[in-house]
C-alpha cells in the first residue's frame, strides 16, 4: 500500500509492508498529488464516519477541519473562536471538555487524541486559535492566543506578557464557556490545554464566575500573576486543577511554571503537580491517558459542594 506524505516540503511515498514503514522519493506533478491527497481525505472521513456510526455516535466537523493556508483563501477565516471548533458530539452527552492547543499549533493533533480515548457521554470541544504576528518570529502570522516576545521562553516572569491579547482570547473563551453552560451546566466542564493554551485554560477558570468541574494543564504556566489572588473568583477557588510538567522541557521552563503553579497552592487552589522526569515539551500516550482518568475520575465524582 502507498500513501502519500509531506517531508521538509519534497512528496514522498510511504510503503507500508512486513518490513515496517520505508520512505520512497518520487517526483509527481502537483495536479496528480492534490489529486492523491484528496482521495485519501475522503478515505480518512469515511473510514471514521463509519467507525462513529457502528457505535453510535454523531460527528460534528467543522468548515475548517482540512484547512491549508497554501490553498484555503485566507478572506474565508474567522477569528472568532466559535467559527474554527471541532466538535465531537457524543451518544448521551453529559459532560464537555474544551481542549485548548499551543502556540504555533492547530486543534488537530488534540482532536485525534481525544476521538481515541473520549467515552461516549463526553463532549469534546477543540477550538482553533487565530492567527497573529508574533514578535519572537518575526512577525510571522502563526496560530497563537497571544503575541509571546522572546521564543522558547513562555511564562518567563521577566518577559513582557501581552495582557491585550490574553484578555481578547480570555473574552473569546468565555463565549465558548457560556455557550457550553447553557448546554450542559458549568459544573460538567473542564478545561484543558497544552502549553499556551493550558496557560489560557487555568487564566479563564479561575476568574470564571460560576463554578467549573476542572481545570488540566500540560506545560502550562501561570499568566497574570499580578492580579492574583484577587481575581480568583470565589466559585472556583476550590476548583481542581492537574498540572503537568516535564523536567526536560526547554520551550516553558519547568522552574517557573511550577513556581508559579506553587504559588497558586499557597493561595489554596487544589493544584496537583505530577513532575514527569526526562519529559520535555511534549505528551506521551502514558501521561495522556493519565490525565484522561483524572480528568473521567472528575466527571464522575458528582457536583461540588456548594
Amino acid at each position: 500500500t502507498t500513501l502519500s506524505c509531506a517531508l521538509k516540503g519534497i512528496r514522498y511515498p510511504v510503503v507500508l509492508g512486513g518490513g515496517g514503514v520505508r520512505i520512497r522519493r518520487y517526483s509527481m506533478s502537483p495536479e496528480a498529488f492534490e489529486e492523491r491527497r484528496q482521495r485519501i481525505r475522503e478515505l480518512v472521513l469515511e473510514k471514521e464516519r463509519a467507525r462513529l456510526e457502528r457505535k453510535g455516535l454523531a460527528e460534528k466537523i467543522d468548515r475548517n477541519l482540512f484547512r491549508s493556508p497554501l490553498t484555503d483563501d485566507p478572506e474565508d477565516e474567522s477569528d472568532d473562536i466559535l467559527d474554527n471548533c471541532y466538535v465531537r458530539e457524543p451518544k448521551n452527552h453529559k459532560y464537555t471538555l474544551i481542549w485548548l492547543h499551543s502556540i504555533m499549533e492547530d486543534n488537530s493533533k488534540a482532536r485525534t487524541m481525544l476521538q481515541m480515548i473520549s467515552p461516549e457521554d463526553v463532549r469534546v470541544v477543540v477550538p482553533n486559535a487565530p492567527k497573529i504576528p508574533i514578535t519572537a518570529l518575526d512577525e510571522r502570522d502563526e496560530r497563537a492566543w497571544w503575541d509571546i516576545e522572546f521564543e522558547n521562553s513562555q511564562g518567563n516572569p521577566e518577559d513582557e506578557e501581552d495582557t491585550i491579547g490574553i484578555e481578547e482570547s480570555h473574552k473569546e473563551l468565555i463565549k465558548l464557556l457560556e455557550l457550553e453552560e447553557g448546554i450542559i451546566g458549568s459544573e460538567n466542564i473542564i478545561l484543558g490545554g497544552f502549553g499556551q493554551g493550558a496557560a489560557l485554560a487555568l487564566y479563564t477558570a479561575l476568574r470564571y464566575p460560576v463554578p467549573l468541574r476542572g481545570v488540566m494543564m500540560w506545560a502550562g504556566y501561570v499568566v497574570g500573576q499580578e492580579n492574583l489572588p484577587e481575581d480568583i473568583s470565589d466559585a472556583n477557588f476550590e476548583t481542581k486543577v492537574l498540572a503537568y510538567q516535564g523536567k526536560a522541557d526547554d520551550i516553558v521552563n519547568p522552574t517557573t511554571a511550577l513556581d508559579g503553579i506553587k504559588t497558586l497552592k499557597s493561595y489554596g487552589v487544589p493544584v496537583e503537580i505530577r513532575l514527569v522526569a526526562r519529559m520535555g515539551h511534549f505528551v506521551d500516550q502514558h501521561q495522556w491517558v493519565q490525565g484522561y482518568d483524572w480528568c473521567m475520575r472528575n466527571f464522575h465524582s458528582g457536583p461540588k459542594s456548594s
